[in-house]
Protein backbone atom coordinates (compact mmCIF):
# COMPACT_ATOMS: atom_id res chain seq x y z
CA UNK A 1 0.00 0.00 0.00
CA UNK A 2 0.93 3.58 -0.85
CA UNK A 3 1.83 5.93 2.11
CA UNK A 4 1.98 2.87 5.00
CA UNK A 5 -1.88 2.85 4.61
CA UNK A 6 -3.53 -0.23 6.31
CA UNK A 7 -4.50 -2.64 3.50
CA UNK A 8 -7.28 -4.20 5.63
CA UNK A 9 -8.78 -0.35 6.25
CA UNK A 10 -8.82 -0.27 2.25
CA UNK A 11 -10.55 -3.08 1.61
CA UNK A 12 -13.35 -1.96 4.60
CA UNK A 13 -13.49 1.25 2.77
CA UNK A 14 -13.94 -0.83 -1.05
CA UNK A 15 -16.51 -3.20 0.43
CA UNK A 16 -18.42 -0.66 1.76
CA UNK A 17 -18.30 1.49 -1.30
CA UNK A 18 -19.15 -1.75 -3.06
CA UNK A 19 -22.54 -1.84 -1.20
CA UNK A 20 -24.09 1.37 -0.56
CA UNK A 21 -26.96 -0.08 1.56
CA UNK A 22 -24.28 -1.23 4.14
CA UNK A 23 -23.20 -3.71 5.75
CA UNK A 24 -23.14 -5.33 9.32
CA UNK A 25 -19.51 -5.91 10.94
CA UNK A 26 -19.87 -9.64 10.79
CA UNK A 27 -21.01 -9.55 6.65
CA UNK A 28 -17.69 -7.58 6.51
CA UNK A 29 -15.70 -10.08 8.67
CA UNK A 30 -16.75 -12.92 6.44
CA UNK A 31 -16.07 -11.05 3.22
CA UNK A 32 -12.52 -10.53 4.07
CA UNK A 33 -11.62 -13.41 6.32
CA UNK A 34 -10.25 -11.63 8.53
CA UNK A 35 -11.35 -11.54 12.82
CA UNK A 36 -14.03 -9.66 14.09
CA UNK A 37 -12.62 -7.54 16.76
CA UNK A 38 -9.99 -6.35 13.95
CA UNK A 39 -12.68 -5.27 11.58
CA UNK A 40 -15.15 -4.03 14.39
CA UNK A 41 -11.55 -1.95 15.51
CA UNK A 42 -11.07 -0.77 12.02
CA UNK A 43 -14.64 0.65 12.00
CA UNK A 44 -15.11 2.25 15.38
CA UNK A 45 -11.85 4.46 14.02
CA UNK A 46 -13.15 5.13 10.92
CA UNK A 47 -16.63 5.90 12.50
CA UNK A 48 -14.91 8.94 15.10
CA UNK A 49 -13.85 10.50 12.11
CA UNK A 50 -17.39 10.17 10.24
CA UNK A 51 -15.87 8.42 7.09
CA UNK A 52 -18.39 5.91 8.23
CA UNK A 53 -22.02 5.90 9.91
CA UNK A 54 -23.91 3.50 11.27
CA UNK A 55 -27.63 3.21 12.12
CA UNK A 56 -27.01 2.36 15.67
CA UNK A 57 -26.65 5.51 18.22
CA UNK A 58 -25.21 5.25 21.31
CA UNK A 59 -26.33 2.54 22.89
CA UNK A 60 -25.52 -0.91 20.38
CA UNK A 61 -25.65 -3.95 23.23
CA UNK A 62 -27.12 -7.07 21.58
CA UNK A 63 -28.23 -4.80 18.25
CA UNK A 64 -27.58 -5.24 14.80
CA UNK A 65 -25.61 -2.18 13.58
CA UNK A 66 -25.30 -1.22 9.82
CA UNK A 67 -22.03 0.66 8.65
CA UNK A 68 -22.25 2.82 5.89
CA UNK A 69 -19.34 4.65 3.58
CA UNK A 70 -20.10 8.54 3.71
CA UNK A 71 -18.23 9.40 0.62
CA UNK A 72 -17.98 12.89 0.70
CA UNK A 73 -16.49 12.46 4.14
CA UNK A 74 -14.21 10.23 2.45
CA UNK A 75 -13.21 12.63 -0.32
CA UNK A 76 -12.89 15.12 2.05
CA UNK A 77 -10.20 13.53 4.27
CA UNK A 78 -8.34 12.19 0.89
CA UNK A 79 -8.56 15.73 -0.69
CA UNK A 80 -6.75 17.35 2.92
CA UNK A 81 -4.22 14.59 3.12
CA UNK A 82 -3.45 15.70 -1.10
CA UNK A 83 -3.35 19.12 0.58
CA UNK A 84 -0.63 17.96 3.00
CA UNK A 85 1.10 15.86 0.91
CA UNK A 86 1.81 18.36 -1.44
CA UNK A 87 2.57 21.13 1.10
CA UNK A 88 -0.49 23.12 0.75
Amino acid sequence: MVFGANPLRGAIIRLLALNPEGMTSGAIQRELNTTYQTVFRHLQEMESTGIVTSDAGEKRQGQRVIYVLDSSALRAALHGYEAYLLGG
